[in-house]
């Protein structure tokens, strides 16, 4: 009845839990400031951000590069047009002087002809250089070549006898082409100075880029890693600690993207429902131990009373029965406190209460306890203790040798022996405990200090009664809180070996 009232208590308590599975409302939160939404908007959003700098950086070098492509083009044209008709202004005005004065010797009417044709292309060649549209070369110069050509020409052709004069004013218009080159020149080295400035500012540009810009962006990206980062690494740490089975630290997941904030929340509803069915599960296990503790104490007490003869003497088919019915009341009393021991450890995982003992006192204390099982089996315990004392928790080494000593008992054969093995150590204390049973398997040997475990092995030959599969996982459980390890290995003799090392407490 009692068993009952607690499952549908628990059962109560289950589907209410169950109930309300929602995680807390974080909307407000998300309010105050921008987030994406989703996992992927978040990626995008800190690739956009970390790739903006870089960006711009590209953006101003191609401008700078378009810049001084355009100068170096018009510098190159411009220069090399510049030079060229300079020297062809150059060439049509000497040959325009010879044409004047062979006109003056000969007065051939070819020759003035001639003369007006090279006039012309000294026109053209003045249109070309105007349309080249250089600021260093006034058009007022041009403008006034063009009208002391035309008028030369005029005047040859209509006042031969003034040729010498012509070819005297031809020679004085020689000072104004060379003078055009000189602005030529001019250009091209002012084109090269722009050119020579854009290229230092393209430099400068590009060593900002790589001692600012660069950096910003690799700064960028850290700080992106560490908030992306940040909120699975709490994660992993909240799945490690329900793993462990730790349900006491709040799952708090602060993250950039709700979807992480969504599964912060959903793992500590888990973290709270695993919390619920674990004390749901521990207090079952108080509640039945104890049902079964009550009717249990009569029946070995009432088994005791047989095989001592109190109510009248048996016979031996009886007698056996009797211990048959000791034994494994015996068996099952070790099971109900294995139970008790693993649930108040789960529930508690008192810290340590470090003390100075006896343990090889305590061994031999252990043993006397089992002495009628281990009577009963004609079993030999032999105790190799090199130190008898050690600082530990009395306690936790307590239920470390007495589950280690009830399990050799249990599975070491009729007339079997059990080693109990303790040396020192540099810093720490050797244990070993073997047993000439069947041994654990390659393949249990990890698995076998898991809770609830059941090796291949299975029940106990002699009384049938198969083991919870939690004594191994206290002894583990006390172990690793002394910050000590414990395997199993196979005996020299068969069967199998627990060892583990405590370590010295100033060694932790």
């Amino acid at each position: 009845m009692a068993a009952q009232c607690s499952h549908g208590m628990l059962g109560a308590m289950s589907r209410s839990d169950a109930a309300d599975p929602q995680p807390p409302d974080t909307t407000r939160r998300r309010r105050l400031f921008f987030r994406p939404r989703s996992i992927t908007g978040l990626l995008l959003t800190s690739f956009g951000l970390v790739a903006l700098p870089l960006i711009v950086a590209i953006v101003f070098s191609v401008v700078y590069v378009d810049r001084l492509n355009n100068q170096s083009e018009r510098l190159v044209l411009q220069g090399v047009e510049m030079t060229r008709y300079s020297q062809r202004l150059s060439t049509l005005l000497t040959a325009m002087e010879r044409s004047a004065r062979q006109f003056s010797v000969l007065e051939s009417p070819d020759l003035v002809g001639r003369f007006s044709r090279q006039s012309d292309e000294f026109d053209r060649i003045l249109d070309s250089l105007a349309a080249l549209e250089l600021d260093t070369l006034p058009d007022w110069n041009l403008d006034a070549l063009r009208r002391e050509s035309r008028m030369l020409s005029r005047e040859l052709a209509e006042h031969p006898e003034q040729s010498r004069g012509i070819a005297e004013r031809l020679a004085a218009m020689q000072r104004e082409i060379d003078l055009i080159a000189e602005q030529g020149n001019l250009f091209v080295d002012r084109e090269l100075s722009r050119l020579q400035a854009t290229a230092a500012d393209a430099r400068l540009f590009l060593l900002l880029c790589v001692f600012a810009l660069i950096p910003g962006a690799l700064l960028l990206t850290g700080f992106f890693v560490i908030v992306i980062a940040r909120p699975l690494q709490q994660i992993a740490a909240g799945v490690s600690r329900l793993g462990d089975g730790d349900f006491s630290e709040r799952i708090r997941v602060v993250a950039p993207a709700a979807e992480l904030d969504t599964l912060g929340a959903r793992l500590d509803w888990m973290r709270r429902r695993l919390a619920t069915l674990e004390n749901e599960k521990q207090q079952f296990i108080r509640h039945m131990s104890h049902e079964l503790k009550t009717p249990l104490a009569s029946i070995r007490e009432g088994a005791e009373l047989l095989r001592d003869g109190t109510v009248g003497p048996l016979s031996t088919p009886q007698a056996e029965v009797a211990d048959i019915l000791q034994r494994n009341s015996l068996e099952l009393a070790s099971l109900i406190e294995n139970l008790l021991d693993f649930a108040a450890w789960q529930q508690q995982h008192a810290k340590l209460e470090y003390e100075r003992f006896d343990l090889r006192a305590l061994t031999e204390a252990i043993v006397a306890r089992q002495r009628l099982t281990i009577e009963g089996k004609q079993l030999d315990v032999a105790i190799s203790a090199q130190v008898t004392e050690i600082t530990a928790d009395r306690d936790r080494m307590h239920l470390i040798m007495d589950n280690l000593i009830a399990n050799a008992v249990k599975f070491s054969p009729a007339g079997g022996t059990i080693g109990v093995h303790v040396e020192r150590l540099d810093a720490g204390t050797r244990i070993c405990v073997s047993d000439a049973g069947p041994g654990v398997p390659a393949n249990e040997r990890d698995a076998i200090f898991d809770a609830f475990f059941q090796g291949a092995r299975g029940a106990d030959a002699d009384s049938g009664v198969r083991g919870t599969g939690i004594g191994l996982s206290v002894v583990r459980e006390c172990v690793q809180a002394h910050g000590g390890e414990i395997h199993v290995e196979d005996a020299r003799e068969g069967g199998a070996m627990f060892c583990l090392h405590i370590p010295d407490r100033h060694a932790l």
